[in-house]
């Protein structure tokens, strides 16, 4: 019975499907993307479309998949997650589903049997602390508004502060948007009338790669990475921060600068992976098949 395995960011999404066999088949393919979706602000049908779509050019097998798990951002609560499956349903309106958090997928996918913090840092950041079976989750998830800290959007939106206020270092404001940028009503327009902001401000963050060795992206970085630190810290004993498990593309562009981060609060990063799928797919290869995380 075919059975697809989700893991689905704000930004992107990646798939696994357990055929006949219990192999998996990853997509999407190298060099190419999968649409992400989040019930906060995302467009199920967008979504919808953009997986159908994929698919049926690509593995038109997994549309006939009876057994759907997906672990998604935004999809902590009950009302959520009813979102994220009504989208779902979209394409596969038969199917079984599970529709459970991005945490639960990285504490599952990372953690496997051991204790620790985890941490995602993306477009969005969360946290919660996985006790070796069940997902605690006292840290509220405050979206890009609100909270986020030490994510894209958030280190995006610090970013363009500094570039407005004039507190950016000027060969680093050539470096990121040339002589005349950045350019407000350009900004303003991307960010406020985007349909998806917080991936808006993220991709300004994906800027800092191409100068991240200068002090300033460093500097900008570690502080936010040092902000989110603050954020959770109140929600976990220090016997539960110890170690620390991250996911998201953040967290693994910048591993050994959050790892430092960590260390200066006493804490140790014991495992980074850009998204938690490969070892989501090894635990749903299980012969129960049923992991034991709630959120």
């Amino acid at each position: 019975m075919p059975e697809l395995i989700a893991e689905v960011g704000g930004s992107s999404s990646r798939w696994a499907l357990l055929g006949a066999n219990n192999e998996a088949t990853v997509l999407p393919l190298a060099g190419e993307g999968m649409p992400g979706f989040n019930p906060l602000s995302g467009d199920p049908a967008a979504f919808a479309k953009g997986l159908l779509g994929y698919f049926s050019e690509r593995l038109p097998l997994a549309l006939n998949a009876k057994r759907i798990n997906v672990y998604g951002a935004g999809c902590g609560t009950a009302d959520r997650a009813v979102v994220m499956e009504s989208a779902l349903r979209q394409v596969w309106p038969a199917a079984a589903m599970r529709i459970r958090s991005d945490l639960d997928g990285a504490a599952i996918g990372l953690c496997g049997t051991e204790a620790g913090t985890v941490i995602i840092l993306g477009t969005g950041s969360n946290a919660g602390w996985f006790d070796g079976e069940m997902l605690h989750t006292a840290f509220p998830s405050l979206g890009y508004v609100l909270g986020d800290e030490g994510s894209g959007a958030d280190i995006g939106r610090m970013l363009l502060q500094d570039a407005f206020y004039k507190r950016m270092p000027e060969d680093a404001r050539l470096a990121l948007f040339g002589a005349s940028g950045p350019d407000a009503a350009t900004v303003i327009n991307e960010v406020y009338r985007s349909p998806f902001p917080s991936r808006a401000l993220a991709a300004y963050a994906g800027r800092l790669s191409a100068i991240s060795e200068t002090p300033y992206a460093h500097d900008l970085i570690a502080s936010r990475f040092h902000a989110f630190i603050e954020a959770i810290k109140p929600f976990h004993s220090q016997e539960q921060r110890e170690r620390v498990f991250a996911t998201g593309s953040i967290a693994f562009a910048y591993r050994d600068l959050l790892a430092n981060c960590l260390f200066d609060h006493g804490m140790e990063l014991v495992k980074v992976e850009r998204d938690p799928l490969t070892g989501l797919v090894r635990w749903h290869q299980r012969p129960d098949g049923n992991p034991g995380a709630n959120s």
